[in-house]
């Protein structure tokens, strides 16, 4: 597909020259983020822990739901923590039940069945619950839009803390208290967490609670307490791995929590997550963090494959396994699980595609053999080759439970609120969002979502736009730019890896590779004097070539030449094989240069 370029607009120079000390492809880079004066500067290139991290007293409903639970705790209340089935809500999980140990409680968890229960609470689960003799629910990463089933909580007796950070509606469920930094009245000052980052913020109210009064310590009786200095820190690398599976904006406190998050998965002492990783070929070597491309292509696909193909109690144990014997046989299970998931969203994906014209503004399509579990993963395949919103369903007997994905200029969660009177249940953010409704209410769902695409998306939207960081000459670049460039992980949704732009590249050797020639490797050359892309001194050599290699390129090479001149949109990146370390551009996009 055809995409448009857009090149970041040129930091001005007083910006520039009011920081001498960095380059000036760092300050574009800067800029670009919106990183502007000397304080935002210095807390983005040095997160600190200690210092970044904001009170999580600050949050609505923190105080009353810590209270809450050192009274569970001393009274010794059976405890439920209640999940969600995808990798954050699964993290959220495993971080509130080891605080809760850590405390002396035995919390039960529930994570619901996606395929049979749907995404937060039920009201067979409350049911439930009140024959086990449970006081107290805690939810995570759900919860705020179950108004029934709390009330149904409520009536019988069990009381819920609600831990959630997706969208708020104008009314809330009547929980005894809910942590999310998203309700209109929270002084929160950051709103972005994840649910993992706001269970971790409950995790650090109770550790608070207990530093400044020790007599909780003393009233929680006949119990040996598990906190030490600096417990709640070796939480982290579950907080990293929700929030980077989330794609939740990695700035702010978000940055904090991954940035050390990673340093702690590095040093896992998880059995199951130190499993999952040498199964996957993931080489820990201890002393270098892990990248949120560990987690985005290798943690997390893992995680939720249990809970897209089976159930995700699976991924969940996984977590907190302790036994090596079950860390295997599970680490197995997920790997045959995301291979599964792989070939099925794979096949549906071919199936939608076949059935659209190319001229739809939103795809809308569902089937009653399509897997609950995949049709997120199925959405958001088609939004990145089709550049369109796309929800897709899975057709049940009486109801129909779905997932979409979205473009940046659509909002889906408003989109689909806007519909509500159709649906039983939905809820999101702006670029992905689930719902649930009656099969009768389908078509009238559909009509009234195509009306408002057609409204509200513009056909210049529909065109792909590559967001370029900035042009540049190939001199600059180098391996003093990559270690500078390097300083800005970690990286991820709000603070995405540099895309540049260099133009008038030749072509001085191409060929395809990789399983059926998919990848496209090139050499590409800029010659002196030949195309006015780079300034060479009298000591430089008259080229300078880079190797480059375009993932799913393959085709590309039916289009180009060896020869050719060409603009090309990369991401720098460095090339480690049998103990060589040299720079490869990573191929983005790629045109013709214009003669």
């Amino acid at each position: 597909m055809q995409k448009r370029w857009q090149i970041n607009s040129k930091a001005p120079n007083d910006f520039i020259k009011q920081f001498p000390e960095y380059p000036a492809l760092v300050l574009q880079l800067l800029f670009n983020r919106n990183i502007r004066d000397q304080s935002a500067i210095d807390e983005f290139f040095n997160p600190d822990y200690e210092e970044g991290l904001y009170d999580p007293f600050l949050m609505k409903g923190m105080k009353r739901a810590v209270e809450r639970i050192f009274k569970a705790v001393r009274n010794k209340e059976k405890i439920i923590v209640f999940g969600d089935y995808d990798a954050d809500g699964l993290t959220s999980a495993a971080v509130l039940v080891k605080i809760l140990e850590a405390l002396g409680a035995r919390p039960d968890v529930y994570i619901p069945d996606r395929a049979k229960e749907g995404y937060g609470l039920n009201l067979e689960a409350i049911r439930r619950f009140k024959e086990l003799g449970v006081k107290l629910i805690i939810t995570v990463d759900c919860g705020v839009s179950d108004f029934e089933e709390v009330e149904l909580a409520c009536q019988l007796g069990i009381e819920v803390i609600i831990t959630d950070h997706h969208w708020v509606g104008e009314k809330l469920p009547r929980a005894f208290a809910i942590l999310n930094p998203k309700q209109d009245d929270c002084q929160y000052p950051f709103k972005e967490l994840a649910g993992v980052g706001v269970a971790y913020k409950l995790a650090q109210g109770l550790v608070y609670k207990l530093k400044a009064c020790p007599e909780q310590s003393r009233r929680i009786k006949n119990e040996k307490l598990k906190i030490n200095e600096g417990f709640e820190k070796w939480l982290l690398d579950l907080v990293a791995i929700g929030t980077v599976a989330d794609c939740v904006p990695l700035v702010g406190e978000n940055r904090i929590l991954v940035k050390y998050g990673l340093i702690v998965l590095g040093k896992t002492q998880r059995i199951g997550l130190k499993t999952l990783m040498k199964n996957a070929g993931i080489i820990n070597n201890n002393h270098l963090p892990l990248t949120t491309y560990e987690i985005n292509f290798v943690i997390a696909p893992r995680l939720n494959a249990a809970g897209r193909m089976d159930h995700a109690n699976h991924a969940y144990k996984l977590l907190i396994s302790e036994s090596l014997e079950e860390a295997k046989q599970l680490s197995e299970k997920l790997e045959e699980k995301n291979y599964q998931r792989q070939k099925i969203t794979e096949k549906i994906v071919r199936e939608v595609k076949s059935r659209l014209s190319g001229k739809e503004k939103i795809i809308f399509e569902g089937n009653e053999n399509w897997p609950v579990g995949v049709v997120g993963l199925v959405a958001s395949k088609l939004v990145d080759e089709a550049n369109c919103p796309a929800l897709i369903f899975s057709k049940g007997k009486k109801q129909s439970i779905g997932s979409g994905r979205s473009i940046h200029s659509f909002n889906l969660i408003e989109a689909i609120s806007r519909c509500s009177k159709h649906l039983c249940e939905f809820g999101g953010h702006r670029g992905a969002a689930g719902f649930t409704l009656d099969n009768s209410k389908l078509a009238d769902f559909k009509d009234q979502l195509e009306t408002i695409a057609g409204e509200e998306i513009q056909s210049e939207n529909l065109v792909p736009v590559v967001n370029i960081d900035a042009e540049i000459n190939s001199e600059d670049i180098n391996w003093n730019i990559y270690d500078q460039i390097a300083k800005f992980s970690p990286f991820g949704e709000g603070n995405p890896k540099p895309l540049f732009l260099v133009r008038n590249l030749k072509i001085s050797q191409m060929r395809i590779v990789g399983n059926g020639g998919k990848h496209l490797k090139l050499k590409l050359t800029a010659q002196r004097g030949g195309n006015g892309n780079i300034a060479v001194s009298s000591q430089d050599s008259l080229q300078k070539t880079f190797d480059a290699i375009g993932f799913s390129f393959g085709g590309c090479i039916k289009k180009i030449n060896q020869g050719d001149l060409v603009d090309v949109v990369f991401e720098l990146i460095a090339d480690e094989w049998n103990g060589m370390r040299q720079l490869q551009l990573k191929i983005i996009d790629l045109k013709k240069s214009k003669k």
